[in-house]
């Protein structure tokens, strides 16, 4: 009886730390839900697998993400840049600016809030013809990032963001 006592004191005291890690998700979760064109989740698994070359490093450097969400955004949220209420919000919880790139074809906003138990970021990132608004909870070596980029070939890597169009421009049921 004292070991099932203890077990559901140790489960509940478990399940109550979720919601805490859950609830810094949902403000963007629900504004990217309300913008988005297309929804992509990944973990460790499905971000190794979009890497054909088996580049180690880069399978070193997504083995610390416990979870990536990334939207593309319609495109009322790109006129709008409502998104911006987005990033508002998080600064308010206590995410610090990390990076914010603008100007020529890309723009790219970072936020992140760091501590011993859990790392989340949130960002956007702007370009020709798409937004996109990610979010990401894990450790993740961001300094790795442009020593890796450099290093890939055009097909090391699948582009997730293409795997429903065809190079022709026709989907197969146009043919």
């Amino acid at each position: 009886m004292v070991k099932r006592s203890k077990l559901i004191l140790v489960f509940c005291l478990l399940a109550g730390m979720f919601p805490s890690l859950q609830a810094q998700e949902t403000p963007f979760k629900a504004y990217a839900d309300a913008h988005k064109d297309k929804k992509f989740c990944f973990y460790p698994s499905t971000l190794r697998m979009i890497n054909i070359a088996k580049n180690p490093d880069y399978n070193e450097l997504v083995n610390g993400i416990e979870k990536l969400l990334v939207y593309t955004l319609d495109s009322a949220a790109k006129a709008s840049q409502s998104y911006n209420n987005i990033i508002t919000s998080y600064k308010k919880i206590g995410f610090e600016e990390y990076v914010t790139m603008a100007g020529g074809k890309t723009n790219f906003i970072l936020y992140g809030k760091e501590n011993k138990d859990e790392n989340q970021f949130v960002g956007v990132m702007k370009s020709e013809g798409a937004m996109y608004a990610f979010y990401l909870r894990g450790r993740i070596g961001w300094q790795k990032i442009p020593a890796l980029m450099q290093s890939f070939q055009s097909d090391d890597m699948i582009n997730i963001f293409d795997l429903n169009k065809q190079k022709s421009g026709k989907r197969p049921q146009d043919k």
